[in-house]
Formats: C-alpha cells, structure tokens, sequence
C-alpha cells in the first residue's frame, strides 16, 4: 500500500507545474475535511430552503393578519357609522314624537291618531340600516312641513270640525234612506246617526259660537255651533245640554250629553253639517269612514 500521494498542479499558460505530496494521513484528512464541506453545504443549502419555506409561510401569514387587522377596522368603522346611525334616528324618533304631541294638541285628537314613529325603544344597532335612517329623516322633514303648516292654520284648523263628536258605530250615514218610521218611503238624511250609550258626552268637533241650544221638535234638545267661514255643526238627539246660545266653545268641550229625545228610535247623536247653508256629509272634514 501506498503510504504517500503525489497530487500534480498544472497551471495554465504553460507555467511550471506544482506537485504536492499527501501522506495516507493526509490523504485520510483531506477527504474528511471535504467530507464535512460536503455535509455542511448540504447543511446550509437545506437550511436556506427551511429559512425560504419558514418566511414564505411568515409573510401568507402576515398578509392574512394585515387583511384581518384591515377587515376588524372596516368592521368597527361599520359599527361606529351604524352607532351614529342609531343615535340619529333615537333622536329623530324623539322629534318626532314630540311633534306627534303637537300637532296632536293642535288638531285637538287621540296622539295615536298621528302617530307614526315605530315606538319609544330605540332600534338595535346592529338592526339599523341607512334605508331605514333615510325614511326616518324623511319622515321627520315631512312631519315638520305639517306642524310648520298646523301652525299657520292653526286657527282654521281650530274651526274646522275635523273629529267626531263621540265615538260610535256610523248606524246611518249621510244621504238618502229608507225612512226608520214608516219603512216604505225614502228620506233625505242630512247627517250621520252615531251609535252610542245613553249619556255619552258629546264634545263640539271644532271651535266655535253656540247660535241654539234648546228644544227642536225633530231633533229633541239640540245644539248648533257656527265655526265661521259659513260652516255650522249641530248635534241632535241629546238627553241634557251643557252649553247655552251664545257661549263660545273650543274643539272638544263637551257640549251635550247624549239621549233619545224628539223624533228618535233610540240613544244615539245625531250629527249634521251646513256649509253656507247646504246640508253636507260632516264626515266631510274627518278621516273617518263608516267602514272604520
């Protein structure tokens, strides 16, 4: 066996070649040490790949926290827009139901006759959406053109009879009837017959002067109220008065109680209307209809 290793350098350009002479030992060391080279290349090239592999997956994740960190602030950014949502149209609803009251006040009627907010507990944030906040505000703007306008006419609408005198079933309406005494003929009625107990307070429909207030021989004890601008109001039938010629009333004053004198079949009011003298359906200034 060899116990040394000649190793030849030969360099370009026809230079003098170099020989190195290797014992076995060295020969034994050298191919370890490349051994090792070999190993620890192969060791860094690897590790190269993990450290590539191992910072892709970092940076997948990194963009899907961005995303996320991104997504949570749309996110609270929507919440915080739909809290203001929420908190206008709490205060929407308070406008408006304060102006429910108002006009309520003014048109001298039931407030739940005009309300139309969608009741006191706030709606739910998460609930709120701009559809709905955009119907409120529009709601609101077109209560606030009616109480603008209430306000205005508030006189008229004071002598306008636009509620009833009691509340009750329209037993007959305006217009022709088969007349209720002889059954066989028809008769102008120039009213409404409202159904109501013996004794029901009877209230004026708008303000006004009592011009009568005593006996007819049709319409038993009977009360006429003129409201102005050439329209009367009557109310017949009644069982007691509580308002003389003269006196003036204000929309809903109770006037009379109601009863079964003159020309009656039974308890009920009689409710009539003149416009510059013509009899007119008195339903005419309500939204009230018999199908009511």
């Amino acid at each position: 066996m060899k116990s040394k290793y000649t190793l030849l350098l030969i360099p370009p350009n026809n230079a003098l070649a170099r020989q190195i002479q290797i014992s076995l030992k060295g020969k034994r060391i050298l191919i370890s040490g490349l051994a090792t080279l070999g190993v620890l290349i192969i060791f860094l090239f690897s590790y190269n790949i993990y450290l590539s592999h191992t910072l892709w997956i970092q940076e997948a994740d990194f963009k899907a926290a961005e995303q996320m960190k991104l997504a949570n602030q749309e996110k609270d950014q929507e919440i915080e827009r739909l809290q203001s949502e929420s908190l206008k149209a709490t205060q929407e609803l308070a406008s408006i139901h304060e102006l429910e009251l108002k006009l309520a006040s003014i048109l001298k009627v039931d407030p739940s006759a005009t309300q139309t907010s969608r009741g006191s507990t706030p709606p739910s944030v998460l609930a709120t959406r701009s559809d709905e906040a955009v119907s409120l505000t529009n709601q609101l703007t077109l209560l606030k053109q009616y109480y603008n306008l209430a306000i205005e006419k508030k006189d008229q609408i004071n002598h306008t009879p636009s509620i009833l005198p009691v509340e009750g079933e329209i037993a007959s309406s305006f217009g022709y009837r088969q007349n209720p005494f002889g059954k066989r003929t028809d008769e102008f009625h120039n009213g409404v017959d409202i159904a109501v107990n013996y004794g029901t307070p009877v209230h004026a429909t708008a303000a006004g002067t009592v011009t009568f207030a005593g006996w007819d021989s049709v319409y038993g004890r009977k009360v006429e109220i003129d409201h102005g601008n050439g329209i009367v109001t009557f109310y017949g039938h009644n069982s007691r008065l509580n308002v003389n010629a003269g006196d003036t009333v204000q929309k809903g004053d109770i006037i009379a109680y109601s009863g079964n004198s003159g020309r009656s079949t039974g308890a009920h009011l009689h409710y009539g209307a003149l416009d510059q003298g013509k009899s007119i359906d008195p339903l005419t200034f309500t939204n009230f209809t018999k199908e009511q």
